[in-house]
């Protein structure tokens, strides 16, 4: 027999026969003093965690305080690029890429200086300082060959549309299902082979599930890559902003989804007409023209007040706005256009509103283009709708907000183009009570199944 040391004794290892049971302790026996020892040390760990949120803090509002000037500047770079000096947050994260567009964490809340300016003035300040400024038109295609647009001719076509997915595992399975079913829509309905493009309207994963890691970014663009045309993916929440390293996120997303995504084999004989356009500086931003439509990617996210500064989001705004600006002044010079078609993720908000109020200004009063159709097309919501307030609230009566379902529970949208024959839209009709037809026929969305009955039931010869 091997006799239990007491309490009071020095503690170790000791063993006891197998044979005999365990000691009885009563409930007012003293603890072993190595438990005592856990305690102590997990009192001082929390002790110590709470002294470094503290220390944090302090240096977060420091260092905004510090560079409270830099913050009310534009920064711009040497090369003409706009830097991110609003980096001061619960991470101080700073950016290493050269743009307004990305860096940092979220921020934490912090008094307003006396001194500055209302939403209101930012607003009417930013807008009076986009450049280039709307032109009359007169040096537009559409006014200078008015006799050539009347007699041109247009092939008709079509692109498929995606957004807010994947965000699970059985999601990520869906959307290879969906790339699955669409390359089997194609090969079994020869005359829609006019299907020239997808796009992905943003939110790419669930930040909660994915922690943005690089991972995620590549699985996501192999499923993508598997479907049946170049697919082109516009900035979500989720994509960057709502990342813990939102610099290092947005650099993983144009490293799986920008200028190096489209030229792949999978569908390089599909890239060359597209002729593709992006921003130098912030090259998730694309433009390109196509059978008479002009298509703009932004970079419009929905993003809170008390979730970046608004020096931050009003730099965004501006590349937004500009980069919509030179691509209307510069195509429509250009080219035949008959219609202009956005691609962004944020919904119109009264904070996104200026962006559109922008955009309105290269359109409206303008001869060659106020009865141009407009149509910007978006996820980050919950369900199919074609909104026309804002065009009748400013007389805009050519432009419409469509915002499409969550792809993860909802079949991708078709998106057709009508063909154009000396001059006249060859109006495309509605053949079921799930398309939509816009602008007097030259655009209709087919939103195919919809909903899914059963999100998670998966064909399984999609998955193979």
């Amino acid at each position: 027999m091997v006799e239990v040391a007491s309490p009071s004794s020095s503690f170790g290892a000791y063993t006891s026969p197998r044979s005999s049971p365990a000691p009885y302790r009563s409930p007012s026996s003293k603890k072993p003093l190595w438990l005592y020892c856990v305690y102590l040390l997990f009192g001082c760990v929390c002790f110590n965690a709470f002294l470094t949120y503290r220390r944090q803090k302090a240096f977060v509002r420091t260092t905004l305080a510090a560079n409270n000037n830099d913050l009310m500047d534009d920064s711009v770079n040497a090369d003409g690029s706009i830097s991110y000096s609003a980096g001061a947050e619960e991470h101080v994260v700073s950016s290493n890429y050269g743009s307004s567009m990305y860096g940092g964490g979220i921020h934490t809340a912090r008094s307003k200086p006396k001194t500055e300016p209302t939403r209101g003035a930012r607003m009417a300040k930013l807008e009076n300082n986009i450049l280039p400024k709307p032109t009359n038109g007169t040096a537009d295609f559409n006014a200078r060959k008015s006799k050539a647009v009347a007699i041109s001719n247009f092939e008709g076509f079509s692109f498929y549309v995606l957004t807010d997915t994947p965000f699970t595992d059985w999601q990520g399975k869906r959307l290879r299902s969906q790339m699955a079913d669409l390359r089997h829509y194609l090969k079994d309905n020869p005359q829609r082979d006019n299907i020239t493009f997808g796009v992905h309207l943003g939110n790419t994963q669930q930040v909660s599930n994915s922690l943005c890691m690089e991972e995620s970014y590549n699985q996501t663009a192999y499923l993508l890559a598997k479907g049946p045309r170049p697919t082109l993916v516009v900035p979500g929440n989720s994509d960057w902003f709502d990342c813990p390293f939102r610099d290092k996120s947005m650099e993983l997303f144009l490293k799986y989804y920008g200028p190096d995504f489209i030229p792949k084999e999978w569908h390089a004989e599909h890239y060359e007409p597209l002729h593709l356009e992006r921003s130098e500086k912030n090259p998730e931003l694309f433009v390109f023209y196509f059978e008479g439509i002009l298509f703009i990617g932004v970079h419009l996210l929905h993003v809170q007040a008390e979730e970046e500064t608004h020096h931050a989001w009003d730099r965004r705004m501006k590349i937004n706005m500009e980069w919509v600006a030179s691509s209307v002044e510069t195509y429509f010079v250009q080219h035949n256009i008959r219609g202009v078609v956005v691609f962004g993720h944020a919904p119109r908000t009264a904070r996104t509103r200026p962006f559109f109020v922008s955009m309105s200004n290269y359109f409206l009063n303008i001869t060659s283009r106020q009865d141009i159709p407009v149509m910007y097309l978006h996820g980050h919501g919950n369900g199919f709708q074609v909104d026309t307030k804002f065009s009748n609230e400013t007389e805009w009566y050519s432009f419409v907000d469509v915002q499409i379902h969550p792809s993860g529970v909802a079949d991708p949208v078709l998106v057709d183009i009508a063909p154009q024959v000396q001059g006249k839209v060859q109006a495309l009709p509605e053949e079921n009570n799930m398309q939509t037809t816009l602008f007097e026929g030259l655009v209709r969305i087919d939103r195919r199944k919809g909903i899914y009955e059963d999100p998670m039931d998966i064909p399984k010869r999609n998955l193979r």
